[in-house]
């Protein structure tokens, strides 16, 4: 693998009905880098009006409010736009890096909705808590915990503050990175221990 491919990872944070259900989304955050140059990250944020009054739950838990709906929030055209404008300029791999599985359908449907043109993401995306999950499962550990806390039990810091779509995408392109670096470890004991074998 090129390890000065750029990688963007994908963070959103969504509103939430009276009954407690996701309902449209309120701020898309991206992180983009490369293994080579972690300490170099970039992060990008938008906030997105859901045309609804923001849950006084969502504010508490991601420290979203209405005021800042109402004076920060661009068109989805906009997001659109600017993604389009770093993925052009990065070039990261086509899949984007997730925390879950939801975030790229959830935000291309958000532009189908809208009649917002985006050309971009594959069909699928690299799932961190997927693989996560995985390496817990083949340790016996526990497979439960979110992303702060998962970063933890590999002893990695979790930087800024959690439920912001920035933060949240910055976090788990590290988190991705350090599991990536550790199968590259993984890796060449392998490879040592067969060639001394042959």
């Amino acid at each position: 693998m090129d390890k000065n491919q750029n990688y963007l990872s994908l963070d959103l944070e969504l509103n939430t009905d009276q009954d407690g259900n996701t309902t449209k989304i309120i701020q898309v955050g991206i992180a983009v880098g490369n293994i080579n140059n972690i300490n170099d990250i970039k992060t990008f944020k938008w906030y997105v009006d859901p045309k609804e009054p923001i849950s006084p739950y969502i504010t508490q838990l991601t420290g979203i409010s209405q005021d800042d709906i109402n004076s920060k929030a661009v068109p989805l055209q906009q997001v659109a736009l600017d993604l389009q404008s770093i993925i052009q300029e990065y070039q990261p791999f086509v899949n984007p890096i997730q925390w879950g599985h939801d975030d790229n359908t959830e935000l291309l449907q958000e532009f189908i909705d809208n009649n917002v043109s985006f050309p971009f993401f594959g069909h699928r995306a690299i799932d961190v808590k997927t693989i996560y999950v995985f390496l817990q499962a083949a340790r016996n550990h526990s497979l439960k915990g979110g992303l702060r806390s998962s970063m933890t039990r590999y002893k990695l810091h979790f930087k800024g503050e959690p439920h912001r779509a920035d933060v949240d995408a910055y976090n788990t392109l590290v988190f991705f990175f350090h599991l990536l670096n550790r199968q590259y470890s993984i890796n060449s004991v392998l490879d040592n221990a067969k060639s001394i074998i042959s």
